[in-house]
């Protein structure tokens, strides 16, 4: 045992009732003769505080086998001795005085500069967002009449619009006739070599797992896109931000944290494009991403020379949740749903909101609070998921109604149109059962039975219409026209929350509340 305050084995110990410290009894007495406090913690401390410490194990009232010499005189050698002990013990109180100022000189330097630093880089991004807006406002008023700026987009308290302008219409007729002609030329052709099919399926095997994505203080990946040349991923999550990742180095190209709430959808453009296989490895990168937040907002990326994206738009104006989005096959056209009982049409490029459709007066049955958004591939239709369970199909063109179909438990909340054209899966988290909806009896063509109290996440068709993917409480993937089960993966830790197929091998991508993605894939990796 050694002294709290010289570091020595005391001749005399005592102990601090208060703090349980060890100390040389003449050390210690001094000390409080001088302070009245423990050197250590800082605590009242007096005298009747310090208990001895027994060195023997006599009886009491029996002499110690040891004892002490008598104190010497002041005119002889061990006088000497004892007035450098005094000196000793001085400099020992000296010492830990100097280490405690010391210590206490660090963590008050240390937290200046934490508090510098944090007022340069405030005043830094404070100076950058002047800038920025001096930039905006110049720009604006240079081109009032022209173009929309390119900043933050509000959508104006308006009457619901239904009109979308003739350069559009014609693009989205244009786009509908060459991909329908190539998308049945593809069907015929069947998948390339070395993609995914029912029969190779149930091989699927993770490939590779990109983890520790996204926020842990508030961890989970709430939104998955791939790239239509498979290459990119893009993903959403609770801490609010927007990651945009290489898929084949795992390095995040980059990040985006505008969102004040957290994400609840993201797409890529050039996703409707047909091509699987060489013909979709030779795509070139998406020229928009697109994010969907809780905060009411959406916000527009656009693709940078070196690979990264950057901001273009931030489009406002809804009341309430943004729940769905999803990029038009014309890549001109970005689409959301929100709880606000409305969805809308937006242009990419300058973010003006060009179809704005909200609930009819005479409400029918099913409601029109919405919880998701998806295209048809062709462009030419929308659907959309109600929280009463139904489902309104729409003419993107003229912004009407053309069908609805109801028989969900509960809301809808995951749409999938298949490549094929025709079908059209759902889910709901009320019910263990996806539901695949023919477009042209305009019925349920099958459901998919899924274990009791299963919690569906979200529902994908593959490129080439031949599976479908499942995932909640764990990753499914059915195949064939009968979507029979064909591979289940149940190792998940967390609970899975979105699905793609890569365009390239077909891939299963997989995300979860894990911060994880998983590649799962029927060959060598692409």
């Amino acid at each position: 045992m050694f002294c709290a305050i010289s570091g020595e084995a005391p001749k005399e110990p005592v102990v601090s009732k208060k703090s349980g410290l060890l100390y040389e009894k003449r050390l210690i007495e001094r000390y409080i003769d001088e302070n009245g406090k423990d050197p250590i913690t800082g605590e009242e401390l007096g005298l009747d505080d310090l208990v001895a410490v027994k060195t023997c194990t006599c009886q009491a009232d029996a002499a110690p086998h040891t004892a002490f010499p008598r104190p010497p005189t002041h005119t002889s050698v061990p006088s000497l001795l004892t007035a450098l002990q005094n000196e000793y013990d001085a400099m020992v109180f000296e010492t830990l005085a100097l280490k405690k100022q010391y210590d206490s000189v660090r963590q008050d330097l240390a937290h200046a500069l934490y508090t510098n630093d944090a007022s340069t880089r405030v005043i830094a991004r404070l100076l950058k967002e002047r800038n920025e807006a001096r930039d905006a406002l110049a720009n604006v008023h240079a081109s009032i009449g022209v173009s929309a700026p390119s900043d933050d987009v509000d959508m104006p308290p308006a009457e619901p619009s239904a009109a979308l302008p003739p350069a559009v219409l014609s693009a989205i007729d244009d786009t509908a006739s060459a991909l329908s002609s190539e998308r049945r030329a593809r069907i015929k052709r069947g998948a390339p070599e070395g993609y995914t099919t029912p029969a190779s399926a149930p091989s699927l095997a993770e490939q590779t797992a990109i983890s520790s994505l996204h926020g842990a203080s508030a961890p989970g990946i709430t939104a998955l896109d791939v790239s239509g040349n498979g290459s990119l991923l893009l993903t959403g999550g609770k801490d609010k931000a927007v990651l945009v990742l290489d898929r084949a180095s795992q390095k995040v190209l980059s990040t985006f944290k505008g969102h004040t709430k957290p994400i609840t959808a993201v797409a890529f453009a050039a996703r409707a494009n047909p091509a699987v296989g060489d013909e979709a490895r030779a795509a070139p990168a998406p020229p928009y991403a697109v994010s969907a937040s809780a905060d009411k907002t959406l916000r527009v990326y656009t693709a940078k020379d070196n690979g990264a994206y950057a901001l273009a738009h931030t489009l406002k104006g809804y009341a309430d949740e943004v729940v769905g989005v999803d990029v038009h096959p014309t890549d001109l056209l970005v689409g959301s749903a929100s709880r606000d009982r409305s969805w809308a049409l937006h242009a990419l490029d300058s973010g003006e909101r060009l179809l704005h459709i909200g609930a009819p007066d005479d409400e029918d049955d099913g409601g029109f609070v919405y919880e998701s958004f998806a295209f048809h591939p062709d462009g030419q239709l929308a659907a959309t998921g109600t929280a009463e369970g139904a489902i309104r199909v729409w003419d993107v063109k003229q912004g009407k109604q053309s069908a609805v179909f109801r028989g969900h438990a509960g809301a809808v909340h995951t749409l999938s149109f298949s490549q094929n054209g025709y079908l059209l899966a759902a889910a709901s988290r009320a019910s263990n059962e996806v539901k695949i909806w023919d477009l042209r009896k305009l019925d349920v063509a099958r459901t998919v039975e899924l274990p009791e109290n299963y919690q569906v996440a979200q529902v994908r068709f593959d490129p080439t219409a031949q599976l479908l993917a499942v995932v909640g409480d764990d990753v499914r993937v059915f195949g064939g026209k009968a979507l029979n089960l064909v591979y289940t993966l149940d190792q998940n830790s967390a609970q899975e929350t979105s699905a793609q197929w890569s365009p390239v091998d077909g891939a299963l991508l997989v995300a979860g509340m894990d911060r994880t993605v998983r590649v799962l894939g029927a060959g060598a990796e692409a």
